[in-house]
């Protein structure tokens, strides 16, 4: 594919596409307890009320730089590396500051909203899904969507209201990617 041109007037891009099916295993293999242990999104950010996160690499002071690998990192760290030089193939050189899963809870939606805060506006957020279904609706700024499993879309989550319907039984779980891309100016690169 190769570098594209940083443009802001878009509510998803698509990024590309990957087989899912190696990190559904290791997400079959998470218990309740696991889903339910890690709650610092849901209580800090009131649209995540009903979704439920495996933090794998993740700050809660959501910072740009050096970010810290969780006990989860092992388990996904093989995924990670391969979405990383795949989502490198796109958006050039750069890095992963925040990864988790989340799950949003059957017949439960996150209600429309826009992120906000430095660290958020100045990654790519990449919406990868691992399960889910035709029920499952996502909106950006009144574009509607049914994100397929596998397919990995940028959200354009700081300049448009975002929010996403599940519309069915079964819980919807995706894994989101915060890209950094290295800055180039003047022919310098800053990370």
């Amino acid at each position: 594919m190769g570098l594209i041109k940083d443009v802001e007037d878009f509510n998803f891009r698509y990024v590309g596409n990957i087989e899912v099916d190696n990190i559904l295993e290791k997400v079959n293999q998470l218990t309740n307890a696991d889903w339910e242990e890690y709650n610092f999104r849901q209580i800090r950010f009131k649209p995540h009320i009903y979704t439920q996160t495996i933090p794998i690499i993740f700050d809660e002071d959501f910072r740009n730089t050096n970010p810290s690998c969780t006990k989860w990192y092992s388990i996904f760290e093989s995924d990670i590396d391969f979405l990383k030089k795949k989502i490198s193939k796109f958006y050039g050189g750069g890095y992963i500051i925040r990864c988790i899963l989340t799950k949003l809870i059957s017949n439960k939606s996150i209600p429309t909203h826009i992120d906000v805060g430095m660290s958020l506006s100045m990654c790519k957020r990449i919406h990868i899904p691992i399960v889910t279904n035709d029920s499952v609706i996502f909106t950006v700024d009144n574009e509607k969507k049914n994100l397929k499993t596998g397919e990995m879309w940028e959200i354009n989550n700081c300049k448009c209201a975002h929010s996403v319907e599940n519309n069915s039984d079964i819980d919807r779980i995706h894994l989101i990617i915060d890209y950094v891309p290295y800055q180039k100016n003047n022919g310098f690169v800053y990370k």
